[in-house]
């Protein structure tokens, strides 16, 4: 018995060593959300995107998702300037459709938009949510995945 000991060893090593290693981690898919943090929407939107984050939301290739406000630019200024160069962001959530009115990359896209309005409580007014056409891969899935939460939170 005290031959085999040695042995035995190292085939325990080779054997359970592999089960041992701790899994990688997932680096997560960030959407970065364009909004208005001083919106009469704002607070709900906090909670909206605090409780998709509860979900434990994921990609199907089981990617984590993180939802990231933007707030480097101001609300209004930045819908007045080149939004869409001077903001790189997934999606844009408005306070109202009007607010797309001055800048035309935006309201080109507004034909596109989810209205959100009952997951902030703003019903009955329209709260759109826009993805970006400069979204692509993992990002705009993401954020896809982002905006059908907060959609079924408004049924």
């Amino acid at each position: 018995m005290s031959r085999r000991w040695p042995v035995l060893a190292v085939v325990s090593f080779l054997v359970l060593g592999p089960a041992c290693k701790k899994p990688k981690l997932q680096q997560p898919v960030v959407v970065h959300v364009f909004r208005d943090l001083y919106s009469p929407y704002a607070h709900e939107v906090d909670h909206r995107i605090l409780d998709f984050q509860a979900t434990n939301p994921r990609l199907p290739s089981g990617t984590p998702i993180v939802v990231q406000s933007i707030n480097e630019v101001d609300y209004k200024t930045a819908l007045k300037g080149n939004f869409d160069k001077e903001v790189r962001v997934e999606a844009v959530i408005l306070n109202s459709p009007s607010d797309a009115g001055d800048n035309l990359a935006l309201a080109a896209d507004l034909a596109h938009a989810s209205n959100i309005c009952a997951a902030v409580k703003a019903c009955p007014a329209v709260v759109p949510v826009i993805i970006l056409p400069s979204s692509t891969g993992d990002q705009a899935a993401a954020a896809q995945v982002f905006v059908d939460y907060l959609v079924a939170k408004a049924k």
